[in-house]
Order: C-alpha cells, then structure tokens, then sequence
C-alpha cells in the first residue's frame, strides 16, 4: 500500500511538471520577441550580438555557433573618453576570444576606430572589411599599418551588394552605395543586415539620411526587414529616417552613446520617432553592455543581461 501511495505521488509530480512545462511554452509563444528570456538553446549555443558600451562610441561582437565553435565578428572598435581601446581588448579576452573571423570598419572616425589598431595587433584577425574611402588621421594610419604589419587580408569595398556567410548566418553589404564619390565621412559608413535563421539584425555605422535613401533605392524592400536596429549616429537627426525606419521596421533599437555627452545623443526626434513606430529601445548609455541572442525563429534576452 505504501508503495501505491508513492507511486500516486509520482504520478501527481510528474503531471505537474508536465503542466508547468505546457504553461512556460505557451508564455513563450506569445510574449514579444525582446521580453522573451532564456529560449529554447542552451547558451553558447545561439547566435548572440554584443553591443559593448564604450561611451560615445561604437562596437559590436557578433558570435555565430558553429560545428567547429563559435565564429566572431567585430564591428567598430571606438574609443570615447574615460573608454580607452583596452575597454574593448578585455572584453574579447574576458569571452575567451583569440580570433576573429571578420572585422568590419564601418568608417574611419575615432569613435569606430580608435582600438582598432590593437584589436588588430593582439587578436589573430582573418579579414578586415572596410569601405574605400579617403582619411589622414593618425588612428587611421595606425589601422592600415596594423593590417600590413600583421599581413591581414583587407576586403576593400568599392560597392554594396557583397554577401559573406558565418555558420548559418550570412551577412550582406548594403552601402555605402557610391564610396568612391562620397564626400561626407559618416556616409562612408558600411550597412549591413545579418540574417540568422528567421531572425534579422541591421547595423548601421554612422550612416546618415542621405546614405539611407540611396540605399532604399538599390535594394528590394525584403533586404531591410530586421528585428533588431542599431540606430545609425548615436541616434543623432542625421540617421534614422523615416522612410528606413518603415523599411526596417525593427522590434528592438539599440542605441550605443555616452552617458550626458555633448552632442544630446540620442536627440529627443529619434526618440519620439521609435516610440511612435512601437519600437523597444535599449541604450548603452543606461544600461551599459546589451547582449541580445537569437535561436533562428526569436530574438530575446539572456537570463544574465
């Protein structure tokens, strides 16, 4: 009879749990993407986008789970007062990072560029993709001698259109459209979507409004469609048009910038703009680092971000 009696209660467990298991997946189904937290991956084993805060600056860790380990990409590595380049060097470190598949310099500002140089010199990087464009500065120097020195290979983009995979994600180029005739250094920005799966991110250098619209004009308006945006500028008026806000139509808007910088970034306009389109934002400058992950079919949250 005892023995019954723990068998019920085995029983009676093993309903409730399956119960509770029901309950979590139908939450999961219907919470929107950037509330949904944990996923159906174990971690490590989904893609996972890292918007490091680095102040008034930019970078981004994108990392794609393969057969062979996790891939990397870099994307920017801005410098910003009180965020030397050593803020990005130790954040690769701390992921046990040695390498990097693909570096992208979106342009070739100070706040995209300023650690590039020793990311370069302390990380094996495979290739470096960057738009043709025309600079004089010393950090810009300093990044095409790094590149020699350490005989990386240099993906020179003269055009948009280009497509690279990573595991299962691919990424493809969008602008800058016309790089060997761009005169405003922002515009030199490289935009690109990576796609994983059913699940999209858009990165957008310091891309301005005029950029966007050659863009929107160049591509079909599926290209654009993603569920996460990084806000072009620091969210300054000269990015984020309207009109490639609509095209994106973004679930979530990181926006990476410095705590009471002098510019006002994000100015109050992009703002108003995203909430009015119903987007989430996330900044760096109230949050610090973001990570965000996607297990193909959603983009969320991890349980430690």
């Amino acid at each position: 009879m005892a023995k019954r009696r723990t068998n019920e209660k085995k029983l009676k467990k093993q309903i409730l749990s399956a119960v509770a298991a029901i309950i979590v997946l139908i939450l999961a189904y219907f919470l929107e993407p950037w509330q949904y937290i944990g996923g159906e991956s174990e971690p490590g084993e989904e893609l996972q986008v890292h918007y490091i805060d680095v102040g008034q600056a930019d970078s981004i860790l994108v990392r794609v789970p393969t057969t062979d380990g996790m891939k990397n990409m870099l994307i920017d590595a801005g410098t910003a007062e009180n965020y030397p380049a050593s803020n990005i060097t130790e954040y690769l470190s701390s992921l046990g990072i040695t390498s990097l598949d693909y570096f992208v310099i979106t342009h070739p500002h100070l706040d995209h560029i300023g650690a590039a140089d020793e990311v370069i010199n302390m990380f094996e990087v495979q290739t470096v993709i960057m738009p043709e464009c025309e600079a004089s500065s010393k950090a810009w120097e300093n990044v095409l001698v790094a590149i020699d020195e350490n005989d990386v290979e240099a993906d020179i983009l003269d055009k948009a259109g280009d497509t690279y995979t990573m595991g299962d994600a691919s990424f493809k180029i969008l602008g800058p459209i016309d790089p060997v005739n761009e005169k405003e250094t922002n515009n030199y920005s490289i935009v690109m979507r990576l796609v994983y799966g059913d699940t999209a991110f858009m990165f957008t250098g310091d891309a301005e409004t005029d950029s966007e619209e050659e863009i929107l004009k160049n591509f079909s308006r599926s290209e654009f469609s993603s569920d996460v945006l990084k806000v072009g500028h620091h969210g300054s008026t000269t990015s984020t048009g309207e009109a490639f806000l609509s095209a994106v139509n973004p679930s979530i808007a990181v926006i990476s910038c410095g705590e009471g910088n002098s510019y006002g970034h994000p100015h109050d306009e992009i703002i108003e703009l995203l909430e009015k389109n119903g987007v989430e934002i996330l900044r760096t400058d109230i949050e610090g680092d973001i990570i965000l992950c996607s297990d193909k079919t959603k983009v969320y949250r991890p349980t430690s971000n």
